[in-house]
This record gives C-alpha cells, sequence and structure tokens, in this order.
C-alpha cells in the first residue's frame, strides 16, 4: 500500500513541476512585453515628440516668442530654493551657485537623449556667441561668463536668453526655462528694485497660457510663505 500512494503521489508532483514551469514562462512573457511596450513608447517618442521640441527651441532661439506664444516648462522658486538641485539632477552637470542671486538670465536647458554608444555634449549659446563643451565639468564656468556678460558682473539681471544643450545617453528629451530666484532685497550693488525687476521677467513668462509652471520649494519651508507659489 506503500509504494501504490507513492505512486499515486509521482502525477501530482509531475503536475505541480509543469505548472511552475507554465507560470515562470508566462511570466517572462510578461516581462518581454512590457519591455516590447516601453521599447515601443520611447520610439514612438522619438519620433513624433522630439520633432516637435526642436521645432519649438528653433523657434525660441529666432526670437519669435515675442509675438507667438510658445509652449514652455518654466521652473521658478524663491531665492536659494533650490531650483539648480533639481536642473542638475535632470541634466547631470553642475550649474552656477552660490549666495544671492545665481541665475540672472532665464536659462534655456535643451536636453537631448542619445544612444548609448554616443559620448556627452555640450554647448552654451548667447546673443551671435555658441561654445562648444566637450567636458561636463566646465559648463558651469561657461554659463556664468555668459550671465556676466549678458548681466553685468554679479549685479543685476538680464532678459537675454542664455541656452544651455546637454547631449546625453542619461538625460531626458526635455526643455525648460530657469528663471531667476525671487528676492527681497537689494544685495551689494545689486539695484534697490532688483525684486520687482525679477518678478517683471517672471509673469513675463508663466503668465501666458501655453506654459507649465515648476515651481520648487524646499521640504523644510512653510509653502503658505511660498511667494513662487502665489505668483504660479
Amino acid at each position: 500500500m506503500v509504494h501504490s500512494e507513492a505512486k499515486m503521489t509521482r502525477p501530482d508532483s509531475a503536475s505541480a513541476s509543469k505548472q511552475q514551469l507554465l507560470n515562470g514562462n508566462a511570466d517572462i512573457q510578461e516581462t518581454n512585453q512590457k519591455r516590447s511596450t516601453e521599447k515601443n513608447l520611447c520610439s514612438q517618442y522619438e519620433e513624433k515628440v522630439r520633432p516637435c521640441i526642436d521645432l519649438i527651441d528653433s523657434l525660441r532661439a529666432l526670437g519669435v516668442e515675442q509675438d507667438l506664444a510658445l509652449p514652455a516648462i518654466a521652473v521658478i522658486g524663491d531665492q536659494s530654493s533650490g531650483k539648480s538641485s533639481v536642473l542638475e539632477a535632470l541634466s547631470g552637470v553642475a550649474l552656477p551657485r552660490g549666495s544671492g542671486t545665481v541665475t540672472r538670465c532665464p536659462l534655456v536647458l535643451k536636453l537631448k537623449r542619445l544612444v548609448k554608444e554616443d559620448e556627452w555634449k555640450g554647448k552654451v549659446s548667447y546673443r551671435d556667441i555658441e561654445v562648444e563643451i566637450s567636458n561636463a565639468l566646465d559648463v558651469e564656468e561657461q554659463v556664468r561668463k555668459a550671465q556676466n556678460i549678458l548681466a553685468g558682473e554679479g549685479v543685476g539681471i538680464s532678459q537675454e536668453l542664455v541656452t544651455l544643450e546637454v547631449s546625453s545617453p542619461h538625460v531626458p528629451d526635455l526643455t525648460l526655462i530657469d528663471l531667476p530666484g525671487i528676492t527681497r532685497v537689494a544685495e551689494g550693488n545689486q539695484p534697490s528694485d532688483i525684486g520687482r525687476q525679477i518678478k517683471t521677467l517672471i509673469r513675463k513668462y508663466i503668465q501666458r497660457q501655453e506654459t507649465i509652471n515648476l515651481v520648487v520649494v524646499p521640504s523644510n519651508v512653510d509653502i503658505a510663505t511660498t511667494e513662487a507659489l502665489s505668483m504660479a
């Protein structure tokens, strides 16, 4: 009887093993299907959305934004709110940091995703000047230099655009406009109405219906006291 019972349990064991194998194959198929779907979505994005982003960037570079409202993502926040940290996390490069007003011109950050085999490259452009960058460590210096030329040596702000283009396999296809942080008190040789100038510049971008406002607020700050949120 014991041998008979042992023989009767073998088919059940075989069925269980077969079921586990089927379940494993189903999981593999589901995983492969998800990867295929993600790959198709990325491919469709690159084919359809990337050309639109490039077109908008080209129009903005030509200066038509004064007469034609272009879609944009504007990054705003109070002074020293952490905007640079957010943009650095997205772009993978260091941007000008420090106390006081650091972003003194609208910075158009153009991120372009490359295939894995391509190497990192960057470019800073303003007015009729273009500076090719081969080392990511040089980005901060070139952006700071551009701001000093357009807005003066660490005093005021300028409405002229500085464009930073970062092409890398490790960035998303995305374009953002980083605006100066909101300040309330003039420092050093800054104009006494620096706060008003910055708010006027910010409103120029965020009041457009085509603009998505990305407000950066530190986690240790009461959002009720954040002026950037009230403006957005």
